[in-house]
């Protein structure tokens, strides 16, 4: 999200323009200009502050902010901790790339995760929030729009993505997805790689730490232009390719595959 005031570390905090807290999910604000007194209601529950004040009071429960709010340039800055709290988010920090992630899921994006439609499920999960907590490796220059998504056989929980030479692999932890690996592949130079069966080709260079999944996978592979295709690829590293996504199923991003039913 993006704001009218830049955020700043004072005394170890970080502090944030309050009404970035609008663009959390279930979130508003009210500004009452006499009291000087911000009103955060996070799906019915209230919390309040004064600007100045070191304390404020969240969904009835009085607590003592790291430092106090101030008024700066006309706008309210406010220590991200009591954005967290007031909105019912997670609150990370990326120490290499001093920034802050604040992650809250929408209620339909919760509903969905317990579908009993996997097709379902693997959306919610590639829509949930995501964190970083490493310097993400960068890839090679090009404008390309090819997506290579993989999924262990019938799960959702943990996923791959591949753009160009790079691949991140993600879990879900919690109600966000948190970005555990990323690597970087040599495209010219085939290599089998026995604990992730799916990568053909040499790992140069990696951050965070690797994954072992030697199961069967499934994949989606996106292309603009070019379409969906699927299939899978067994623990050997075969890959069979089952076929091209009609357009209804290209717009859902993830469907059912029928085949891997039978794997």
């Amino acid at each position: 999200m993006s704001g009218d005031a830049e955020p700043y570390i004072e005394n170890g905090s970080t502090l944030v323009a309050l009404n970035m807290i609008k663009s959390i999910p279930g979130v508003t604000i009210n500004w009452d200009n006499t009291s000087k007194m911000v009103t955060v209601d996070n799906n019915e529950t209230k919390s309040t502050l004064v600007a100045g004040k070191k304390e404020a009071m969240v969904g009835g429960t009085k607590v003592t902010l790291s430092t106090s709010s101030v008024m700066k340039n006309g706008r309210v800055m406010v220590p991200l901790r009591f954005i967290a709290n007031a909105s019912g988010s997670q609150v990370y920090w990326n120490a290499p790339d001093r920034t802050v992630y604040v992650v809250k899921p929408t209620e339909d994006i919760l509903k969905e995760i317990q579908s009993s439609d996997i097709s379902v499920v693997r959306h919610s999960a590639y829509s949930l929030p995501r964190i970083v907590k490493f310097n993400v490796l960068s890839g090679e220059e090009g404008d390309s729009m090819a997506y290579i998504r993989y999924f262990p056989k019938k799960q959702s929980s943990e996923f791959f993505e591949q753009h160009m030479d790079i691949v991140n692999y993600y879990r879900i932890i919690d109600t966000h997805v948190e970005l555990l690996w990323s690597a970087r592949l040599n495209l010219q130079q085939e290599a089998k790689n026995a604990s992730l069966p799916f990568l053909n080709n040499k790992i140069i260079e990696q951050s965070g730490k690797m994954p072992m999944i030697p199961k069967v996978f499934i994949y989606y592979n996106y292309s603009v232009p070019g379409g969906t295709t699927f299939g899978t690829i067994d623990k050997t590293g075969k890959k069979t390719l089952l076929g091209e996504a009609t357009e209804d199923q290209a717009k859902q991003m993830f469907f059912s595959i029928p085949e891997e039913e039978q794997l």
